[in-house]
């Protein structure tokens, strides 16, 4: 279809909503390499601000961490405005946190405005993790919805990658601080581009009285004639109508059986969706059961699996084994993340969801247990081997996949409240990780700690392997008709009057 085609418009919005993630990517990685200059000096005499801030290995893992406890309160307050103001708004409003965040540690003299600085660095991360994704998912065409999605765990990675090059270059006493600024400038940089980005047409659609609006939107997208774009258009409100007919019908059994417990209804008869689905009814409600349960498997996989672990502490990991050059080889891990998560991004339309996600945790646990192995035995090439192996099989598909699937999950009314659960379950896994990292790997040793990673995605693997359906190439109407079967399930269209 010519609709499906893509515009120099399209690319720009889709890039500059990604400068979001890749601002995610780099808060994330940017305190890695500098640690030991941060917190480990001794001489702190300098006029203004300290050269560096003394802090013991568990408090500077709460600076790391805390940047996630932030996102848990990003990812709960995200849906209220990403409903209530839209994609793009709310997407404007977060780089004030991000940007002031950044700031505070970058004029930080204390631990405790460190923690400060990151804590809000991490809310305006929360809220972006769960809007980048529903508004790319929005924008682009239906056949180009893996690839512009996995672009969006792209980002994140060349972010990452980015904190970790600058790190190697300004981690000494006078230019740290640099690393830390640079945040401030990403956040201004986004806040100039957003304005020029039209707001999510399928957002704008879903408002009472607002597919003119969306049609204006598509029409800049995707810059064809008005006739293509109410085809697409008209083929949501399709999507709508019958997915809301398979409710009501659920709903009228569901009262029979369950003494008249609600269920949400998402369209009616024109076409159009009906109110929004809050975090509660999402949370409560029997009809989104097994999307959150789909939804908490796929982020507890990503993080159960160790890999921040390793971007966070890929310097200190690999420090008893390289002392000598373990922040070079943090930097080759960024840079194979960033070839591999490319790889993916092609893939993802041809090979599926699923498929690239069961590979990539089966894959995964494996290097996790020979990192444990090279790392217990201080064996230098099977270390190296596993490690970027670990990376490897995160990126093609554990990595984007559990962000991009939320989208394809549920329609859109539930898509702000079902992503910021996901986050919600990300971050609160994530911190538990990057917190007790160090201290669980003093406790069962530096190697045996990736074995139980290795365990953990095991076990996962087994239950995805059973629950896990594939959205390729399919609205999330066609997915929840399904039943959210493994694989789709032939339908009829319901027909909707002009």
């Amino acid at each position: 279809m010519s609709s499906e085609r893509l515009t120099s418009y399209l690319v720009f919005v889709v890039v500059s909503i990604l400068l979001a993630a890749f601002q995610y990517g780099y808060h994330n990685g940017e305190l890695n390499t500098p640690q030991q200059v941060i917190s480990k000096c001794t001489n702190t005499n300098s006029v203004g601000l300290p050269q560096c801030i003394p802090m013991p290995d568990s408090q500077y893992a709460l600076v790391v961490s805390i940047l996630t406890a932030g996102g848990l309160i990003g990812a709960l307050a995200a849906p209220y405005f990403n409903d209530k103001y839209g994609r793009r708004l709310t997407l404007f409003g977060t780089n004030g946190f991000l940007g002031v965040g950044s700031l505070i540690t970058t004029l930080a003299a204390t631990p405790h405005a460190m923690v400060l600085g990151r804590f809000l660095s991490g809310v305006g991360s929360g809220i972006v993790t769960v809007v980048v994704p529903a508004y790319i998912a929005e924008c682009v065409p239906k056949s180009r919805r893996g690839f512009f999605g996995a672009l969006n765990q792209l980002a994140i990675v060349i972010g990452i990658m980015a904190a970790q090059i600058i790190s190697l270059a300004w981690s000494t006493l006078t230019k740290w601080r640099y690393i830390l600024a640079t945040g401030v400038l990403l956040a201004i940089v986004q806040s100039c581009l957003l304005p020029f980005c039209v707001e999510s047409p399928r957002y704008l659609a879903s408002l009472p009285g607002g597919f003119n609006r969306a049609k204006l939107s598509l029409l800049r997208l995707r810059g064809t004639s008005t006739d293509q774009v109410e085809d697409e258009i008209n083929e949501w409100r399709r999507d709508w109508a019958s997915n809301a007919q398979d409710q009501q019908a659920a709903n009228a059994e569901q009262q029979e059986a369950e003494n008249d417990v609600e269920t949400p209804l998402t369209g009616n008869s024109a076409g159009a969706p009906a109110s929004k689905v809050d975090i509660v009814k999402f949370l409560t409600l029997p009809y989104y059961r097994k999307p959150l349960f789909i939804i908490v498997l796929l982020q507890l996989t990503q993080q159960l699996s160790g890999i921040n672990a390793v971007i966070f502490y890929s310097t200190s990991i690999l420090s008893t084994v390289f002392p000598d050059s373990s922040g070079v080889i943090t930097v080759y891990i960024s840079i194979v993340n960033l070839i591999v998560t490319t790889i993916s991004a092609a893939l993802m339309d041809k090979v599926g969801r699923r498929s690239l996600f069961l590979v990539s945790a089966s894959l995964m646990a494996s290097m996790s247990m020979l990192l444990g192995w090279g790392i217990s035995n201080a064996s230098d090439k099977t270390s190296v081997v596993a490690i970027l192996g670990f990376v490897a099989s995160f990126a093609i598909g554990i990595g984007p996949i559990p962000f991009l699937m939320i989208p394809e999950l549920v329609e859109t009314p539930a898509v702000s409240s079902a992503c910021s659960i996901g986050l919600a379950s990300n971050m609160i896994s994530n911190f538990a990780v990057s917190t007790a990292f160090l201290q669980l790997q003093n406790y069962i040793g530096h190697g045996q700690v990736f074995y139980l990673f290795g365990l953990c995605l095991a076990v996962l693997v087994v239950v995805a392997v059973m629950i896990l359906p594939e959205t390729k190439g399919r609205s999330p109407e066609d997915v929840i008709r399904s039943g959210y079967s493994i694989y789709p399930c032939n339908y009829e269209h319901i027909a909707i009057a002009d």
